[in-house]
């Protein structure tokens, strides 16, 4: 399983509590259709640091190539179809926003 671990940024002049509304309900159902991820999750930063990063994306998938072939899907028409680069880009720039990890459980309690 490979999981991509993605950072963002809102663009200047988007209200942060407009640019996560987006993310959450616009974006992010959205590319759950569009990708297929196995799993994906969100994490939005409390610090608000000028031109900083507002927050990551974690999505999962079975191999690189499915991870790959999800990203030709973004790609299409239908793909970028949500707005999302009216409100956000990647983080720090649009070529190093994206990483391959390895996830290691060190504590995963259910309350």
């Amino acid at each position: 399983m490979v999981k991509k671990i993605l950072f963002i940024q809102n663009r200047t002049g988007i209200k942060r509590s407009n640019f996560f509304d987006h993310w959450e309900n616009i974006h992010a159902p959205h590319m759950v259709k569009v990708l297929q991820p196995l799993k994906y999750v969100l994490t939005f930063f409390e610090e608000d640091i000028e031109n900083g990063c507002c927050g990551m994306a974690e999505l999962w998938f079975n191999s690189e190539q499915d991870y790959q072939n999800a990203m030709e899907k973004r790609k299409t028409e239908f793909g970028m179809s949500d707005n999302w680069h009216d409100v956000a880009k990647a983080w720090p720039d649009p070529d190093r926003y994206e990483y391959t990890g390895k996830e290691i459980v060190i504590l995963d309690q259910p309350k």
